[in-house]
C-alpha cells in the first residue's frame, strides 16, 4: 500500500475527478460512508457531533452528519469558517443536508460567546466526536476558534473520530500545532498520508483506518509513486517456503560477528534470535574472552572463537574470514561489539572482503561512523539498522535533527552511499538503495527495551540468509524481518507492554510467523494449540 504526500494525494484526486471521471462529489459520498461505517459498526449507539470546517474535510463530515441522522441516530452538526471560505463542495454537502431537513449550527465571527457555551453542552453528551475540521489543509498553528473547539473536544467525554487526519497535524511532516486533535480513530481514503507515520502527530492518529474510495488504480499508476506501507497480506508471499523434503542446507548459513569481554548477553539474543527465524546454520564469532560465558548460555550456533585484544576481536583477527568466508550466505556484525582502537580498520577490511548481504547494527555503526567513506569499498549490499542516535552519528548531526526529517535522511543516506538503511523508530523506515521508502506498521511499544535492536539484527541474518540460499531477492528479506520483529514484540504486548523483554520478543518469533501466515485468510482460524 503507497503512502503519499498531501500534494500527491491531490493530484490522484483530480486526474480521477478529471481524467476519469469520477465526480468530486462521488468520492466525497464514499469518503463520507465510509466513516459512517466504521462509527455503526464500533459504536452503534449514543449521541454524535459532526465538527466541520469548510474545506472538503468540511464536506465529508456533512455527509457523514446526513448519513447517520438517516439512520436516526441523534446527530449535531457543527459548521466552522466563514462563509466565503467554503470550498463550493462543502457548500454543495450544506445545501443537500439542509435540504434533507436536518439542520447545521453555524459558529459566526461574533457569536463566539453565544455557542460557546451552546458547544460545551452538546461536546459533554456525545458519544461520539467527528473532527472533520480542516484534514490535510493543515500547515502551523491554527486560527481562532479551531483552539478553542480542539479545548472542548478534548476535554469532552466522547471517542473522537478524525476524518483523514487530525486537525492540526501536518499531513507532510507529522508537525502538530499548539493545539492538536488527539483521535482515537483516524480514517484517512485511498492511501495513508506520511503525517499518519511522523512522530508527533503519529500519536494523534490512534488506530488508523484506510478507506477505499473507489479511486481507480490507473490514478495511482499515473503518477508512479513508489513510497509504501508494509501490509501483511503481501508479505505473507514472500516468506520462505517450508518444504517437506529439505534439509538445515535448504534455509542458509549465518554468521554473526557479536560480543566482547564485557557485553556478553547480545550475540545470544541475536543468534538466538537468527534460528528462530528460520535459517538452517548459524555460527557465532566471538571473542575469545566472551566464548566461556556466550557458550554456557546458547548450544544451538556453531562457535568461532576469534582472538581478543582487551577484550574485543583483535584489529587483525579479520584475516580469519578469508578462510570460511565462502560458507556464509549473510554475515552481520556488531551486537555487543563495543568500540576500540583499530575497530575501525578492523571493519573496513570486513566490509572489503564480504561479498555476500552485510547487516551492520550497534557498534558496527559506530565504528563506521569514524569514516563513513569506506562503504565505497563494499563488495556486496549492506545493511545499516541504526536507532536516531546512530543515524545522527553516520550523518553528522544530532538524534533530535534525524527525527525532524526521518525520510529525508534514511533516504539521502541510503542513495548516497548504495546501501539499506532500517532507520528504527515507532514506525521503522527501511530507505532502499534507488530512494524507496517502506514504513512498517508493527512497532510497539514493548519493544522499548534494550536488546530487542540486537533481535532485530539476529532476525535478518536469519531471513537474509534463507532468501539468499534459495536465491531470492534480499529486499523481501529485509522487508520480512522488520515487519516480524515489530509483530513479535505486538504479540509481547498483548500481555504485558510493560514487562516484555527481549528474550520474550525472540520466543514469539514463532507465533510472528504463525500469524503473518494467515494475513488476510478471513476464512482462516488461528485456534490455538494448532
Amino acid at each position: 500500500m503507497y503512502v503519499v504526500s498531501t500534494q500527491q494525494m491531490r493530484d490522484i484526486d483530480r486526474f480521477t475527478i478529471e481524467q476519469i471521471g469520477i465526480p468530486s462529489l462521488v468520492l466525497m459520498e464514499n469518503a463520507g460512508v465510509a466513516v459512517v461505517r466504521e462509527v455503526e459498526k464500533r459504536w452503534p449507539t449514543g449521541k454524535v457531533v459532526v465538527l466541520a470546517g469548510p474545506g472538503n474535510n468540511g464536506g465529508d463530515g456533512l455527509v457523514i452528519a446526513r448519513h447517520l441522522l438517516n439512520e436516526g441516530r441523534e446527530v449535531t452538526v457543527w459548521l466552522f469558517g466563514r462563509e466565503e471560505k467554503r470550498s463550493e463542495d462543502c457548500r454543495r454537502q450544506l445545501e443537500i443536508i439542509r435540504h434533507s431537513g436536518y439542520s447545521v449550527t453555524v459558529w459566526e465571527d461574533g457569536s463566539e460567546e453565544e455557542k460557546a457555551l451552546q458547544l460545551q453542552t452538546e461536546l459533554g453528551r456525545a458519544a461520539v466526536v467527528v473532527d472533520a475540521l480542516l484534514g490535510t489543509g493543515t500547515k502551523g498553528e491554527l486560527r481562532p476558534p479551531y483552539p478553542f473547539v480542539i479545548e472542548q473536544l478534548q476535554n469532552g467525554p466522547g471517542t473522537v473520530v478524525a476524518v483523514d487526519i487530525p486537525t492540526g497535524v501536518n499531513s507532510d511532516t507529522g508537525e502538530v500545532a499548539q493545539k492538536a486533535v488527539r483521535a482515537d480513530v483516524t480514517v484517512t481514503f485511498a492511501f495513508p498520508k506520511w503525517g499518519h507515520f511522523l512522530y508527533p502527530g503519529a500519536d494523534c492518529v490512534g488506530e488508523l483506518v484506510v478507506a477505499d474510495i473507489s479511486i481507480p488504480r490507473r490514478a495511482a499508476e499515473e503518477f508512479a509513486l513508489r513510497d509504501a506501507v508494509l501490509i501483511g497480506k503481501d508479505l505473507r508471499k514472500e516468506l520462505p517456503v517450508r518444504r517437506p523434503f529439505s534439509h538445515k542446507g535448504t534455509y542458509g548459513h549465518a554468521l554473526v560477528l557479536a560480543g566482547s569481554k564485557e557485553m556478553t548477553g547480545a550475540p545470544v539474543l541475536a543468534a538466538s534470535a537468527g534460528l528462530h527465524t528460520g535459517c538452517g546454520l548459524l555460527t557465532l564469532a566471538v571473542p575469545s574472552p566472551a566464548l566461556p560465558i556466550v557458550a554456557s548460555k546458547i548450544n544451538e550456533p556453531v562457535f568461532w572463537e576469534w582472538p581478543a585484544e582487551k577484550g574485543h576481536f583483535s584489529s587483525e583477527s579479520y584475516v580469519l574470514l578469508k578462510q570460511r568466508l565462502a560458507s556464509f550466505d549473510v554475515v552481520s556484525i556488531g551486537p555487543g561489539l563495543g568500540t576500540w582502537d583499530g575497530g575501525h580498520h578492523w571493519l573496513k577490511e570486513i566490509i572489503r572482503l564480504v561479498e555476500v548481504p552485510l547487516v551492520l547494527d550497534a557498534d558496527a555503526l559506530n565504528l563506521l561512523a569514524e569514516d563513513v567513506s569506506i562503504l565505497q569499498e563494499k563488495k556486496g549490499q549492506i545493511i545499516l539498522t541504526p536507532h536516531p542516535g546512530e543515524m545522527g552519528r553516520l550523518c553528522g548531526c544530532t538524534a533530535a535533527d534525524i527525527e525532524k526529517d526521518r525520510i529525508g535522511f534514511a533516504r539521502m543516506f541510503a542513495q548516497k552511499h548504495d546501501v539499506y538503511v532500517v532507520l528504527k523508530g515507532t514506525y521503522t523506515l527501511i530507505a532502499t538503495p534507488d530512494g524507496r521508502i517502506f514504513v512498517n506498521p508493527t512497532g510497539t511499544a514493548a519493544l522499548a527495551k534494550g536488546g530487542t535492536g540486537d533481535v532485530l539484527t539476529g532476525m535478518l541474518a536469519g531471513m537474509l540468509a534463507q532468501k539468499a540460499a534459495q536465491g531470492q531477492n534480499i529486499e523481501t528479506g529485509i522487508q520480512l524481518a522488520v515487519y516480524l520483529h515489530g509483530l513479535a514484540g505486538r504479540i509481547c504486548g498483548e500481555t504485558s507492554m510493560y514487562a516484555t523483554l527481549a528474550s520474550d520478543v525472540i520466543d514469539k518469533i514463532g507465533s510472528a510467523i504463525k500469524r503473518l501466515s494467515f494475513a488476510g485468510d478471513s476464512h482462516v482460524t488461528d485456534f490455538p494449540g494448532n
